[in-house]
């Protein structure tokens, strides 16, 4: 006899065979570290440790004051992961999570992660500056053959060429605001998925429809467990590991321009780490993908990749347009109009309505922010008791629990319209 099957079946026609999934926690949880995962943190640390060492400013200083700003750089480096870190501990539960498992998630995306978004970022962007320069300014392509085409969007400066500034415009805002938050969302959804394995009561499949034209869509498959088996109903492990992710890529980044901010003239140094390592857009996004990615395989809500990252990329698309620098971005002028902060003397000789006018935009960007926490947190409880739900009230009900979420969202729509 086949054994019984939990949650809502909205399936037709043949599947492919699943594998054996039915774990409910993440493999290994409640372990500890082990020394493969030291290692890890030791060669981040030490790699870090160079960094700092190459980005004392003057290089040609003496050695004991080299040492001396080397240690300082140093300082400024940690203070920037203290934030990242505290909310990382904050989130992770040791029950539902392998802390080896974390580690690894946050060194594939501290290092093949940021690497490969760089990489990307750097094609794509190339790409489409030369679709953009060819409908808004064919003219720059005069500068070939002399100039390579494949080169060309990199080197306008040099050959003393201003586009026009609705040509800049556009060309900018495709690619940070569209193409490389996509990219840097869809990387820490597929580092997650690259080094584990997520338990889960849904598995997307392949349905193949009947008829004269078998053609095979996106569809999702309960996995079988035995009825003595319970199902999985906390996302805790969704949210660490999709953090783990986001921090890989967040404090390479922040390591990485802190220590270009490191000049002499350079002022409020460990002011300027703290708020980096604050900034919370990449926690952010990496939560509401989580809860997203939960939504599908935990509850069985039938969901495309587009709308899973949607959300965290539509955030991460607004935070570059106020000023946040895409990875491919070496280097910021205007370090602080990142998070939308300057240091304090700009505003000393303000007055309080002065500050006011000009703090407004900033502080509608706050509220933003404030909004999208307060919607990671009020989702994650919700998914966990709508899961719950699922195992007990709608145990063994196939379609009521489909039609409950679907109606609660109706209503949701409805009250606020």
């Amino acid at each position: 006899t086949p054994d019984k099957v939990f949650g809502p079946v909205i399936a037709e026609g043949s599947y492919s065979e699943l594998a054996d999934e039915s774990a409910v926690t993440i493999e290994g949880a409640e372990s500890k570290m082990n020394f493969d995962s030291f290692q890890k943190l030791s060669f981040s640390f030490i790699g870090v440790t160079l960094l700092a060492y190459c980005a004392v400013s003057p290089r040609s200083l003496p050695v004991s004051e080299y040492n001396s700003q080397f240690l300082q750089n140093l300082s400024i480096v940690w203070l920037s992961a203290i934030a990242p870190i505290f909310s990382f501990l904050c989130i992770y539960d040791g029950k539902y999570n392998n802390i080896n498992t974390a580690i690894g998630t946050f060194y594939v995306s501290f290092t093949v992660g940021y690497a490969l978004a760089f990489i990307l970022e750097i094609v794509v962007t190339t790409f489409l500056r030369l679709g953009v320069f060819m409908i808004w300014e064919p003219s720059i392509f005069s500068l070939t053959p002399r100039v390579p085409s494949i080169i060309l969007p990199w080197v306008l400066r040099e050959k003393q060429y201003r586009p026009k500034r609705i040509t800049l415009f556009a060309a900018d805002f495709a690619t940070s605001c569209v193409a490389c938050p996509i990219i840097e969302e869809y990387l820490k959804l597929k580092t997650v998925q690259w080094t584990c394995k997520l338990p889960r009561n849904f598995k997307p499949s392949k349905k193949i429809s009947k008829g004269k034209k078998r053609n095979r869509k996106n569809a999702l498959q309960p996995v079988v467990r035995r009825p003595d088996k319970p199902e999985v109903i906390n996302i805790n492990c969704y949210v660490s590991q999709m953090m783990a992710s986001s921090l890989g890529l967040k404090l390479f980044d922040t390591f990485r321009r802190v220590l270009m901010y490191t000049k002499r003239g350079d002022d409020y140094k460990q002011f300027y780490a703290v708020c980096r390592g604050l900034f919370p857009i990449h926690e952010l996004c990496g939560t509401m993908t989580a809860l997203m990615l939960a939504r599908r395989d935990i509850l069985g809500i039938k969901m495309p990749l587009w709308k899973i990252l949607g959300p965290a990329v539509f955030i991460h698309g607004m935070a570059n347009f106020r000023g946040m620098k895409p990875i491919f971005k070496w280097n910021s002028s205007t370090p602080w109009s990142e998070m939308q902060l300057y240091p304090w003397k700009v505003g000393s000789n303000l007055t309080i309505r002065q500050l006011l006018s000009k703090s407004y935009a900033k502080i509608v960007w706050l509220t933003i922010l404030l909004r999208v926490f307060g919607y990671c947190i009020k989702n994650y409880y919700l998914v966990g008791r709508q899961a719950m739900k699922r195992t007990t009230t709608y145990s063994g009900k196939l379609y009521a629990f489909s039609a409950k979420l679907e109606t609660d969202e109706v209503l949701r729509k409805t009250k606020k319209d």
